[in-house]
């Protein structure tokens, strides 16, 4: 591998990410760059999500910036960065040439999942807030840039079978599998996202974790006035689905 292998992985939030983002963390040689370009975002929007000042004050807010760290020279320690990124984070008034710099992958779940999650957590969710139209037009973005279509994997399938599916992974990004992937410290411990100061409100679940734990089928009870935000993002998950 080269000193400067990026990969990034696209997805929208309460989407797993921080899981399969956990897996990668357990290779050796791996360098995490957790929501990078969070911090610019919150700059640009007013919204007040949990822990904005903290993730401001502690992470770099200046989005050019943000681009050099993500597609520069690796340090010595690392052979490959792997980068989780939120789609509506990436601000559209920046060209994406960098996106060429990174091997892209795709994350998706189903709306009705995200937005049940999102509004447990925040009681309140918009179309905005899922970013699924964002992360369409990455994907996008990736293809006409590239010349290819990026690697597209579905959440649930990932959490069904997670050995094959990071198996599967592993293979597109020429990065050597290994059964470390599949099991971990809990509490975040020796991990770079420990640092994320939005970790806390976030990442409970992942927290709680040392590895995956069996598939359950669990029953989506979407609130009444949460179905018009389902039905809106439903045409962009269809499109990427279709890319699975």
């Amino acid at each position: 591998m080269t000193t400067n292998k990026h990969i990034a992985l696209w997805t929208c939030p309460r989407s797993r990410s921080t899981l399969m983002t956990r897996a990668f963390e357990q290779l050796d040689g791996c360098l995490i760059f957790d929501e990078p370009f969070y911090a610019p975002y919150l700059l640009k929007h007013g919204f007040n999500h949990p822990h904005r000042q903290e993730i401001i004050e502690s992470t770099e807010s200046n989005y050019e910036k943000v681009i050099q760290q993500i597609t520069g020279s690796l340090p010595n320690s690392a052979s490959f960065s792997f980068q989780k990124h939120i789609a509506k984070h990436a601000l559209p008034e920046f060209s994406r040439d960098w996106l060429k710099s990174l091997h892209n992958v795709f994350l998706i779940r189903d709306p009705k999942e995200i937005v049940l999650s999102w509004y447990k957590v925040l009681g309140n969710v918009t179309f905005h807030d899922v970013g699924i139209a964002d992360l369409y037009t990455i994907f996008q973005d990736v293809k006409a840039l590239t010349g290819n279509s990026p690697l597209v994997i579905e959440s649930t399938e990932f959490v069904r079978n997670p050995k094959d599916i990071l198996k599967r992974l592993c293979a597109n990004l020429e990065v050597t599998f290994s059964e470390k992937m599949l099991s971990w410290e809990p509490e975040l411990k020796d991990s770079n996202l420990s640092l994320s100061s939005f970790a806390p409100s976030w990442y409970s679940t992942v927290m709680n974790s040392s590895g995956f734990l069996p598939y359950e089928e669990k029953a989506i009870n979407i609130p009444d006035d949460l179905m018009p935000i389902v039905e809106d993002c439903l045409p962009f998950y269809d499109k990427l689905y279709q890319e699975v």
